[in-house]
C-alpha cells in the first residue's frame, strides 16, 4: 500500500476508458482487489471477466465486505458503492494498478521477452549482462523475481498486475534502472501490461504449448505476435529463423533488429564449438565481432545468447564487457544443468514442450556416443495434445525412457502416463514409474559409464503440484 494512506478514486481512473459513473469519483480507496474473499472496508473491487468465471456474480458480495467502489463492464448497479462502467476491466486494472504505484513503470528502463522457449534464460541472460556490466537490473519471470539483494518465489511468470506494479515500484526504490521480464501469451491476452511501454522485446520463438487455453496454435501465435506493436514497445528484436518471427518482420509495425544463423540477420553466429565446458563461437552484433565463449550448451542457448548480446549492445555495453563477464555467468537453475558422476553425465532441464524436448535430446545426442535415457511426464491441466508429441519424440531420440510424473495437478498420474504412451514407440527400454524420485533414482541405477541422463520437465521446480497441493 501507498504509505497506508490509498488513493482517490479519480486518480486511479486517470487514463482509463470510462463509459458510465453512479456515484462519487472523489473517495478514497484503500486497495484494489479483484478477489471478493479478500475485500477489506474501503477497497476497490474489480470484476474480472474470464473464460471459466465473471466477477461481476460477485461483485455484491464485494459491496457487503465493504469494497466502496464496483469497476465493471457490464451492466450492474449497488447503490452503497459507487459504481463505475468501463470497456474493459482487464484493461483498467492494470492502468489502475500502474496509478496505484505513482506510474513506477515509466521511470524504469523495460525490457520484455516473448516466445514459447528460451524465455527464462534470454532474461536471466540479459539481467546478468546488464548488472555484471555495471547496470542496476531486475528479473521478472518463471524461476523467480530478483532485484538487489532480495530474490523472490515467482507464483506466474508474469505477475498480475498488482503484484507487478508493486514489484516496479520496489524495484524504483532499490536502485534499479532496467528491469527485464518474461511476458507471458497468458499475460498478453490478459492485458496484464496494458498501457506499460517497453524500451525493447525479444522475440525467442514459436511452438506447441497452451493449446488448452488458446485451441489452437494459430490463435497462439496470433496472441504472441499482437504484442509487437508501437503502443506496447520501441523496439523489437526477433529471431528471423522463427517462422512466426518472419511474420512479425514482415508485418513491420514498430523498428526491429533481427538475429539467427541460417537466415541473414542483424546479429548472427559463426565457428560454433561445443566443448566440455560450453559453447565458444563467433558473434557478429550489429557489425561489431565478439569472440564468444560462455558455459551454456546447446544451438538452441547459442539463440538464447545472440538475442541477449543485441540488448546488451543496444543497451551501451561495450564488447571487451560483455566478453570479459560472459564466461563467468553460470547455466540458471534447472535450464541445461550439467551434473557429472562415476562416468555418467546428468542434465537437469525444464523442456516441456515438444520443441524443448527435440532440442534436449538433440543436444544429448552430441553429448554421448553411448546410451541416452531420459526421464520425464507431462503436467496436469494443461494441452494434452503435446504428450503423445513429446512421447513420440523422447521414444525416437532414447535408448531408455522412463515416464514419470509432472505436476499432474487435478489429473491422475495414470491417464497423463497413459496420453504420452499413445504416441510413444521405444526403440529401446521403456519403464514406468509413476512416483518422480523412484524414477530418477531408477535413471541412476541404469545408467553406465558414458551414458547421458536427461531429468525434463521440472527444471529447478522443488515441488509436485498434485490435488491442489504443492
Amino acid at each position: 500500500m501507498r504509505n497506508g494512506e490509498g488513493m482517490l478514486l479519480n486518480k486511479l481512473l486517470d487514463g482509463c476508458q470510462i463509459n458510465e459513473v453512479c456515484g462519487d469519483l472523489n473517495i478514497q480507496i484503500k486497495n484494489i482487489k479483484i478477489n471478493s474473499a479478500e475485500v477489506e472496508e474501503g477497497d476497490c473491487f474489480i470484476a474480472l471477466v474470464g473464460k471459466k468465471s465473471d466477477g461481476h456474480k460477485w461483485a455484491d458480495e464485494a459491496v457487503a465486505k465493504g469494497a466502496s467502489a464496483v469497476i465493471c463492464c457490464s451492466e450492474y448497479s449497488n447503490s452503497l458503492a459507487c459504481v463505475v462502467r468501463v470497456d474493459d476491466t482487464r484493461k483498467a486494472y492494470s492502468i489502475m494498478a500502474q496509478n496505484y504505484y505513482d506510474r513506477a513503470c515509466d521511470k524504469l528502463k523495460l525490457i520484455t521477452v516473448v516466445g514459447t522457449n528460451g524465455k527464462s534464460t534470454t532474461a536471466y541472460l540479459i539481467k546478468e549482462l546488464l548488472q555484471r556490466g555495471g547496470i542496476n537490473c531486475g528479473l521478472i519471470g518463471t524461476m523467480y523475481y530478483e532485484y538487489a539483494d532480495v530474490k523472490l518465489s515467482a507464483n506466474l511468470t508474469t505477475p498480475d498486475p498488482m503484484e507487478l506494479n508493486g514489484l516496479f515500484a520496489k524495484m524504483l526504490a532499490a536502485d534499479m534502472q532496467y528491469v527485464v521480464m518474461e511476458l507471458s501469451a497468458h499475460a498478453i491476452y490478459l492485458n496484464k501490461l496494458y498501457g506499460v511501454k517497453a524500451d525493447m522485446s525479444v522475440f525467442t520463438n514459436l511452438s506447441q504449448d497452451h493449446l488448452d487455453f488458446f485451441g489452437n496454435m494459430s490463435q497462439y501465435g496470433e496472441c504472441k505476435k499482437s504484442y509487437f506493436v508501437k503502443d506496447n514497445t520501441n523496439l523489437a528484436i526477433v529471431n528471423v529463423d522463427d517462422a512466426l518471427g518472419l511474420q512479425i518482420i514482415k508485418e513491420n509495425k514498430l523498428p526491429i533488429i533481427t538475429y539467427g544463423l541460417d537466415n541473414p540477420s542483424d546479429a548472427f553466429a559463426i565457428n560454433i564449438t561445443s566443448g566440455e565446458n560450453g559453447e565458444t563461437f563467433v558473434a557478429n552484433v550489429l557489425d561489431d565481432i565478439l569472440d564468444i565463449n560462455c558455459r551454456f550448451f546447446g544451438k538452441f542457448n547459442v539463440y538464447n545468447m545472440l538475442g541477449a548480446l543485441v540488448v546488451a549492445k543496444k543497451v551501451g555495453l561495450s564488447n571487451r564487457t560483455i566478453m570479459q563477464n560472459l564466461p563467468d555467468i553460470p547455466t540458471p537453475d534447472g535450464r541445461f544443468n550439467v551434473v557429472k558422476k562415476k562416468g555418467v553425465t546428468y542434465v537437469i532441464d525444464f523442456a516441456h514442450t515438444p520443441d524443448g524436448m527435440f532440442n534436449l535430446l538433440k543436444e544429448g545426442r552430441h553429448m554421448t556416443d553411448k546410451k541416452v535415457i531420459t526421464i520425464f511426464g507431462c503436467g496436469g491441466d494443461r494441452d494434452v495434445t503435446k504428450r503423445p508429441v513429446m512421447g513420440k519424440i523422447a521414444g525416437e531420440m532414447s535408448d531408455i525412457v522412463i515416464v514419470t510424473s509432472d505436476n499432474p495437478r487435478t489429473e491422475s498420474r495414470e491417464a497423463i502416463a497413459g496420453d504420452i504412451l499413445q504416441g510413444l514407440q521405444p526403440k529401446g527400454h521403456l519403464y514406468v514409474e509413476l512416483d518422480r524420485a523412484k524414477a530418477i533414482r531408477l535413471g541412476v541405477e541404469l545408467a553406465r559409464q558414458g551414458d547421458c541422463v536427461f531429468i525434463a520437465g521440472k527444471g529447478s521446480e522443488n515441488y509436485i503440484d498434485e490435488n491442489n497441493v504443492k
